[in-house]
Parts: structure tokens; sequence; C-alpha cells
């Protein structure tokens, strides 16, 4: 390696064998130069290099100050990260069918599989749609071997909800695997239990 300096400009090349190690211009003493290695902001330990992974030794400990840039760059990462509580567990069995060939298609398939189909017609905006999710969710639960389909209202599917005589929401439909539409009703969570009682009965009769 060739150095050649002038004022306090330092230049420094290369062999032409080339190497992967750093080297550092002698011109400046060892005592003078600071690290920038990440390694000491944001690693738990603190005994390697930043380079190659190679051990290090006399490493100085995080000052406070490296240690809250630490902590807050965590809570940043924790932060803009998704979290689980925010995530809504659906059973498996449910399903969302937003257009007429989608909800076709899954009557299709129960029929197939002998199964029966419990709808749920709702709309974003209903409050009632929503305090009935919950027991929805968990007459599925208890009820693997049915099919459970929320129909929501949208401005493309509303022929949907007016083919099948749907007036209001939440409403209700159960579909049997060899009789078709076998119960139509206004859906609440005081009559729920009623409805699921009915979904039972029709379980039984496949």
């Amino acid at each position: 390696m060739v150095v050649s300096g002038s004022g306090s400009a330092t230049a420094f090349t290369i062999p032409s064998s080339g190497c992967n190690h750093f080297f550092a211009p002698k011109a400046f003493p060892s005592s003078t130069r600071h690290s920038t290695s990440t390694s000491i902001f944001f690693r738990d330990t603190d005994s390697f290099d930043e380079i190659g992974g190679s051990p290090k030794k006399n490493v100085e400990k995080p000052s406070d100050f490296q240690s809250r840039m630490k902590s807050i760059v965590v809570q940043q990462k924790s932060s803009t990260s998704p979290k689980s509580k925010n995530k809504v567990y659906r059973p498996k069995n449910v399903k969302t069918a937003v257009s007429l060939k989608e909800f076709a298609d899954v009557i299709e398939e129960a029929r197939r599989e002998d199964k029966v189909v419990v709808v749920r017609f709702i709309a974003t905006w209903c409050k009632k749609c929503h305090t009935l999710r919950p027991s929805f969710d968990k007459a599925a639960t208890s009820h693997p071997q049915v099919i459970f389909v929320d129909v929501p209202v949208l401005e493309s599917n509303s022929n949907l909800h007016k083919g099948l005589g749907v007036e209001s929401v939440p409403f209700g439909h159960i579909y049997h695997p060899k009789k078709g539409l076998v119960e139509e009703t206004k859906l609440s969570r005081k009559t729920f239990s009623e409805f699921e009682g009915l979904v039972k009965m029709y379980c039984n009769l496949t």
C-alpha cells in the first residue's frame, strides 16, 4: 500500500493484488479515530466487531446516551409493527361472499359436501351487526361442520339482497343441502339462541 500526504489531507491506494480487509490511513493515530459502528447501539452484546463478526477486545460498555438511543429505536419498531391484539380472529368455517357468484358457489359447495349453510346479511354501518358478530362466530366454532357466511351490503351487490328478499340487516338464512332455503328471519342478540337452535335441528336432519 502506498501512502502520500500533503498538508492535512492523506491519500492511499491498495495494491492491485486486492485485499478483503479494511485498512485505516497510517497518517491518523489510532488513538484519535472514533468508531462509528452501530453494533454498540443496537446489538445485545458488544463483544463482536461490525465487520466480519470477529471478537473485539477491550470494548467499552455503552454510555447512558447510547442505551437511551437503543431503547428509543426498539420502541419505534414495536410501535410501527402490527399488533396482534388488533387482529380479529374468525373461525375457519366463516366465509364472506360479496357477489352473487360467490354466494352461489358457497351454496353449491355445501350441497356437494352435504353441509348446512348459515348466512348473515350485514352492513358496515349497522351497529346491531357488529354486536351480533361474537355470537355468530361462537356458533361457527360450536358447529365446525356447518358453513357460516357473511354477506355485506355493498353498492355492487344490492341486487343480491333484493333478490333474496332481505329488507333489513342483520338478517339470517339457513340452507339445507337437500331442501334449500329452510329459514329466513331477522336477527338480534336476544333471539340468536333460538336461531342457533334451528341450526342444530337442521344439522341433525342431514
